[in-house]
């Protein structure tokens, strides 16, 4: 008898050895320090936030609660020294009226109706109408619409999130308060470039300034942010589904450096620390105010815009010329003071990113006194495979101001202009453009011949 009791407490013991320790729940907490955004212009950012975890010795479930609806679960790391992620998980399930109905279909339910309280088995679900096997009506099934039931009660908790939330299972060598680094990359939030091109009145110059514009839809505020923006087309293996609202504006923030070298692309960090409300849209300076060079264009293409020519308005980007900076990619508005000084909207374009020495082109609109026409004059076949074609471009100007329109042409193949009315310029392989200047109330026409071999 004495041996039996000496054996079962050993075996108790080496039983209580093999059990796993309990692992100890904790919550992240944010700790001081300043946020990371480098957020780029393809709905992508990659954050990185400072966090506390009071970490007890062994095993450890992690919490952290109200992590951005779209975050890559996939780029998460949490990273620090004194401790080991064993496991990552992200909890996305969040609670509505649907899915916590569903959670139960199969298992019995309690509910109030009418001021009495039944119950049954939840066996179906069609929109907003539940069929419920009730206990007292065997072999009765009642169709309830859950909008008039005033209680519902449940065998257990749905277990569903709140909130977007992470888990980590953490391994500590030593309990205490650990310092960690979150790093993820999120969609939601963007950059784009705003541009205005305010015109002089002698039409030589303009005033240009650009604004960087942040748009948060990640379903978290950021405080105290220390941001960045980088310019360029980031590849990516795959793309993550816009999920957000449209976003409101913002007041502007702190004004943004120069633009700085990163890898193949342009970064921009913001001076200073911002926030970045959800569904906001924030502005901070990118871009002078800075006086440039500027020209009017007419240009005329008959295959794309029939009788219209465009009007263009052509920038400088020369560092000489006031400017020699990179320019992301971004819409530019172009205004100029109309009679009685009345600042009017002019034009608006969209421009791709722009490297400095790189001419701006903004093409504005349509001209109202400009028309052009295009005519083919004669068509005749040389021999087998070669044709040749003669044609003849007319610009009527009904304005009171002289014009100079450029005619642009596109040719296919191997071609050769035989006969010409005026000097021409070879754009590229299919394409040849003419100068063609058109007095007040005035039209000019210019003639070519083109032969074609095939």
């Amino acid at each position: 008898m004495a041996g039996f009791r000496q054996i079962v407490p050993t075996l108790l013991s080496m039983l209580l050895m093999a059990l796993p320790n309990a692992a100890h729940a904790v919550l992240a907490q944010r700790a001081p320090g300043r946020a990371e955004l480098v957020i780029y212009n393809n709905d992508l950012a990659l954050v990185r936030e400072p966090y506390a975890l009071k970490l007890s010795r062994g095993r450890n479930e992690v919490t952290l609660e109200g992590v951005p609806r779209r975050i890559d679960s996939t780029s998460v790391r949490l990273e620090g020294y004194g401790f080991r992620v064993l496991r990552q998980s992200f909890d996305y399930d969040l609670w509505s009226g649907d899915r916590a109905f569903r959670r139960f279909l199969g298992d019995s339910i309690g509910y109030r109706y009418g001021g009495r309280t039944y119950r049954g088995r939840l066996v179906g679900i069609e929109g907003d109408d539940l069929f419920i096997e009730r206990r007292d009506s065997v072999g009765v099934l009642t169709m309830m619409n859950r909008r008039s039931l005033s209680e519902l009660e449940f065998r257990s908790s749905p277990g569903l999130a709140t909130r977007p939330s992470l888990r980590w299972q953490v391994e500590s060598a030593k309990g205490g308060a650990l310092p960690a680094m979150l790093s993820y990359l999120t969609s939601g939030i963007e950059w784009t470039a705003e541009y205005s091109a305010e015109i002089d009145p002698g039409e030589k110059e303009v005033e240009l300034s650009g604004w960087a514009t942040i748009v948060n839809r990640t379903g978290t505020t950021y405080e105290d942010a220390k941001v960045a923006l980088v310019a360029g087309e980031l590849h990516r293996a795959g793309e993550t589904p816009d999920r957000g609202p449209a976003a409101e504006e913002a007041t502007p923030g702190a004004q943004a450096p120069g633009a700085q070298d990163l890898f193949a692309y342009h970064f921009y960090p913001v001076a200073g620390a911002m926030d970045l409300p959800y569904l906001e849209t924030t502005q901070v300076p990118l871009v002078g105010p800075t006086r440039v060079p500027a020209r009017r264009a007419y240009v005329y293409d008959a295959a794309r815009d029939g009788s219209r020519v465009r009007v263009r308005l052509e920038l400088g980007n020369e560092k000489s010329q006031g400017l020699g900076v990179t320019l992301p990619a971004g819409r530019v508005r172009v205004y100029e003071a109309g009679p009685g000084g009345m600042r009017a909207l002019v034009g608006e374009d969209a421009i791709g990113h722009t490297p400095a020495g790189e001419k701006v082109k903004i093409l504005a609109g349509t001209a109202f006194d400009l028309v052009g026409d295009r005519t083919r004059l004669s068509h005749s076949r040389v021999s087998r495979n070669v044709t040749e074609d003669a044609y003849k471009i007319t610009i009527r100007n009904r304005g009171e101001k002289a014009a100079t329109v450029t005619v642009m042409e596109t040719l296919y193949g191997n071609w050769e202009i035989t006969a010409k009315s005026s000097e021409y310029r070879k754009k590229d392989a299919d394409t040849i453009e003419f100068d063609v200047a058109v007095a007040p109330g005035q039209s000019a026409a210019l003639t070519y011949t083109v032969r074609f071999t095939y």
